[in-house]
């Protein structure tokens, strides 16, 4: 059977706190299949009056998050309720079930996070969370679809400002650390292979970064515009179509990466704030964006040097 891929960021433009990317995997009987139709029973890609809760939410994650985290938590939270039968009750619980272990190697540099405590789910309620994911299973059972896998990458700052020395800017970083996770993802899979990608950056032109990470096959380009750039390959009997598409949360697969990565970020943010306001009660939290992240870190500056945490630790560079 066919899979499906879909990826997304969150944080690309902060200055505090990681960029997490993700990529989702789903077995599907056609590469055809439209999912948000196929699965109209159990999920919803907008909320109308009314709306009882009974389906998930899915989408662009600033639509889904809209200044309240409950809706983007319950699809989260179910997606891992449903791969894993587990609703995480703590944040490393979480990150342990979708992150790979070479990333949680990097938790102990943030010494931010050393004996943070955040129990999940933050506003959510388990026992919806279990009754959406046991609604989208048996869905996803009779359209003869399967999460095979979550899998969220956080670049903290000392890990983001390597990459941005090494290869020049943030749009290179993003393209790396996404096709990475793909290729992980593919070779989860056996069939043929459609992958759906959030464009990066503004960026049209992703051949080289497919020839260099995906494959030693010949990489065919199709289109490279504004709006989509579209690649394929042919590998060990499969073919693998790539699109690049600005807005892509319209594929249900990048839609659920979007919110998984929006998610991810706003844990990680919800413990760097609380370490700070445990040293300094008045300090108002930040969401770590430029002017903010800079207003921020002026008042903190005296602490940090206190504790004797470098800049390179906490702060991105661009």
């Amino acid at each position: 059977m066919p899979y499906l891929i879909g990826t997304d960021e969150a944080g690309y433009g902060p200055n505090l706190g990681p960029l997490t990317v993700t990529g989702t995997l789903w077995e599907v009987d056609s590469p055809d299949i439209e999912l948000f139709s196929a699965l109209d029973q159990a999920v919803t890609d907008r909320l109308v009056r009314g709306h009882d809760g009974s389906k998930m939410f899915i989408a662009d994650s600033k639509k889904v998050y809209s200044g309240s985290i409950r809706n983007l938590e319950n699809g989260v939270l179910a997606m891992v309720y449903v791969m894993t039968d587990q609703v995480p009750t703590q944040w490393r619980e979480l990150i342990e079930l979708i992150c790979p272990p070479e990333t949680i190697s990097h938790l102990p540099d943030q010494t931010w996070l050393k004996d943070r405590n955040r129990q999940l789910p933050v506003k959510s309620d388990p026992d919806q969370i279990r009754r959406l994911g046991d609604r989208f299973r048996t869905t996803c059972e009779a359209a003869c679809v399967q999460l095979v896998e979550l899998q969220c990458v956080p670049v903290f700052p000392p890990q983001f400002n390597t990459q941005i020395e090494e290869l020049g800017n943030k749009a290179n970083l993003l393209s790396r650390e996404t096709l990475r996770i793909i290729r992980r993802l593919m070779d989860r899979s056996d069939d043929d292979i459609e992958v759906g990608c959030d464009k990066h950056g503004g960026r049209s032109r992703y051949a080289s970064w497919i020839q260099g990470i995906l494959t030693d096959e010949f990489v065919v380009i199709g289109e490279e515009k504004p709006e989509t750039s579209d690649y394929s390959f042919r590998e060990n009997n499969r073919d693998v179509f790539i699109r690049f598409q600005a807005k892509g949360e319209s594929f249900l697969p990048t839609a659920l990466a979007s919110m998984v990565s929006k998610y991810i970020r706003e844990i990680f943010m919800m413990l760097w704030n609380d370490f700070w306001q445990l040293k300094i009660p008045d300090l108002k939290p930040t969401k770590g964006y430029p002017l903010d992240a800079r207003r921020f870190k002026a008042e903190i500056a005296n602490v940090q040097a206190e504790l004797g945490i470098p800049d390179r630790l906490i702060w991105r560079n661009k």
